[in-house]
Parts: C-alpha cells; sequence; structure tokens
C-alpha cells in the first residue's frame, strides 16, 4: 500500500527515525510510512520493524487520515497531541513573552500563522490544530477573552484631566461649606410572564404567555456629605423637563443655602432651558452645576450606588412592578453610602 508524503512531511519524518529521544514505536511508525511512500510491500515493512503485517497495516491508513498525528505515540488521531518537550515549551515562554519583531519575525502582534511559523523553524514541529497554538498563548501568559469594550469617544487623556478639575472644585466648595451632591438618573425594568394553561374538555391542553414589561426611571441625588441618597421618581422618559422638577424638589429639601450638583455630560442637563435657570432670581438659583467629562459614567459616584442597588435586587423575582421599584428605592435611600471620587469600587 503506497501512501502519499510531501516533501516536508519527508523531512520531518526522516528527523523521528534518527532521534534517540524519540518513543521506539514513533522511529518504527516513521520509518513504516516512510517505506510505505517509496512502495514497499507490507509484509517487507513488518520484517524491517519487526511487527506483525496485521498491525503495520493500520499505520498507512491512519496515516492518509490523520498525517503526522499517527505518528505519535499514545496519540493517534487526537489533533492536539503534545509534541514540544517542557525544555522546549518553556524555550518558547521566553519567546512569546517578547514582540515578533524580537524573533525575528515580520509581525505586528503573536497569532496562530506567526506561531506556527516559529515553533516550525525553532524545533522542526507543527500541530494540526489551531488550537494547540493557541494553548501556547495561554501557556505564556496572554488572555484569550475578547477585549473590553472600545469607546471611541472615550478620551483616556481628557477624563483625567477633567476628573482632576472636577475634584478640586469639588473639595474647595466643601471646605467653603456648601452642600455637594452627585447626581444622575437610572432606569429600571420588570418582566412578568404569566403562563396559562386552557384544558377545554374533549380538546388537547393549549399554553398561552402572558409578557408584560414596564419600565420605571429615577433621579438621585449622593449628598458627599450626609452621605445618604434621595431619589425621585420620573415620569415618562428622562429629558430636561424631568431634571427641572427634580432639582427643584432636591433644592427644596436642602436646608444648605447653596448646593453643587455634580452631573453627566448627557445632553439634557446642557439644555438652555435648564442652564439658565441657575441665574440669580431664577428658579434654581441656589444650585451650581458640576459637570463631569463625557463618556466616563464610573467616575460618578451616584452611578455605583445603581449598579450595588440593582445587583441586590436582581436575583429575586417580585409579583409586581411596584414590588420591585420598592425593593430598589428602600435600598437605595435605606442606607448611608460611603463614595466619593476619591474612594469609588471597581468598575
Amino acid at each position: 500500500m503506497q501512501v502519499g508524503v510531501a516533501p516536508e512531511e519527508t523531512a520531518v519524518l526522516i528527523r523521528w527515525k534518527k532521534r534517540s529521544d524519540n518513543h521506539v514505536l514513533v522511529r518504527m511508525k516513521a520509518e513504516a510510512i516512510l517505506y510505505a511512500s517509496e512502495g514497499v510491500s507490507i509484509s517487507i515493512i513488518a520484517k524491517m520493524v519487526e511487527r506483525a503485517e496485521r498491525t503495520v497495516q493500520e499505520w498507512p491508513a491512519d496515516w492518509q487520515a490523520t498525517r503526522m498525528c499517527s505518528v505519535l505515540t499514545g496519540h493517534a488521531g487526537n489533533q492536539n497531541a503534545a509534541k514540544l518537550t517542557r525544555a522546549q515549551k518553556e524555550e518558547l515562554k521566553k519567546i512569546l513573552v517578547r514582540p515578533p519583531s524580537q524573533a525575528g519575525v515580520h509581525a505586528e502582534f503573536w497569532d496562530v500563522p506567526v506561531i506556527r511559523e516559529v515553533v516550525r523553524i525553532l524545533f522542526d514541529v507543527e500541530y494540526q490544530s489551531d488550537s494547540s497554538y493557541r494553548l501556547f498563548l495561554r501557556f505564556c501568559g496572554p488572555s484569550l477573552e475578547p477585549p473590553d469594550p472600545f469607546d471611541e469617544h472615550h478620551d483616556e487623556k481628557a477624563i483625567p484631566r477633567r476628573m482632576a478639575e472636577a475634584t478640586t472644585q469639588v473639595k474647595a466648595l466643601l471646605d467653603a461649606g456648601w452642600e455637594v451632591c452627585t447626581a444622575g438618573e437610572v432606569r429600571l425594568e420588570h418582566e412578568a410572564w404569566t403562563r396559562r394553561m386552557q384544558p377545554p374538555k374533549g380538546q388537547r391542553t393549549r399554553p398561552s404567555v402572558d409578557r408584560q414589561k414596564t419600565s420605571q426611571s429615577f433621579f438621585g441625588a449622593l449628598s458627599l456629605t450626609s452621605k445618604k441618597v434621595k431619589l425621585y421618581p420620573i415620569e415618562g422618559n428622562r429629558n430636561t423637563w424631568q431634571t427641572i422638577l427634580a432639582l427643584e424638589r432636591l433644592q427644596r429639601e436642602t436646608e444648605a443655602g447653596k448646593i453643587a450638583v455634580v452631573l453627566d455630560d448627557a445632553r439634557f442637563h446642557h439644555a438652555k432651558a435648564l442652564t439658565g435657570l441657575h441665574e440669580p432670581g431664577w428658579l434654581l438659583e441656589r444650585i451650581t452645576p458640576v459637570f463631569l467629562p463625557p463618556y466616563a459614567p464610573d467616575h460618578n459616584p451616584v452611578e455605583h450606588v445603581w449598579n450595588a442597588a440593582k445587583n441586590n435586587i436582581v436575583n429575586i423575582q417580585r409579583e409586581t412592578p411596584e414590588e420591585t421599584f420598592g425593593a430598589f428605592a428602600s435600598y437605595v435611600t435605606g442606607r448611608a453610602v460611603d463614595y466619593d471620587f476619591e474612594h469609588l469600587p471597581a468598575p
């Protein structure tokens, strides 16, 4: 039985046949495949490798099915057969921690084709499965998890600069006796699935599902002095008018003469209908807005309050929307929250 062997495979089989550190069976299989590629009969190959003809007959068939993997002892047909020794893996680890260019490879980063080429050149080994090369990446430290979501609007240079300015401004206002709150909106959803069984007499049972989805938005303000949150429900959608109503209520319920409210960079927070009300003699004259940088919600302490409250109620299915929204409001307003700009939990 004659088998086809490529020149590259012939070179590898010859080296495997000569290497003394390989298992005896690996050397025998490599020799048998080389003979079979020249058209030598199975009976002669069996005598040359000192194995039964029935055993040797299987090796060319396995070669045609899985190629190089079939030669490795104990790994016939295994697409992820381990071929590198421990010392070679350690050597490869030292290579992969450096950029490909330092290893003489013209590539910007390590990927499967690049690693395949390096392993083939340095160790004369080639795996059949891409997953084997990915395991080398994991072995050497790089993560195989997908990268974090990237927002092109997230300015990594402008955000720290603006946050430093806002933090300095807030500290000065607190020292001057102002009441400072960090504020923002949050939206909750309650989804109910009602399943009914309708078994009319003499007919097959028919299940029906009634799906109802309800949402509620809130405006909340976390005081940096009392560490408490004031929560106001929003009727309908979040917009400039609802923000004005919430800020006016916050102003009425705050005893301090001057109030600073830290807001995110939402468009309706900058509307002219709202910013003009902070002037002397207007509705929100006691409130001075302090704006955070755009696309940086993790820098607003009140956003972390929302996350903590949602995580607290998420695993309990309540029967009515009122119970869901009430549980959220009770968690938010029923405790002191020690968050400020310098001591925020990890996002």
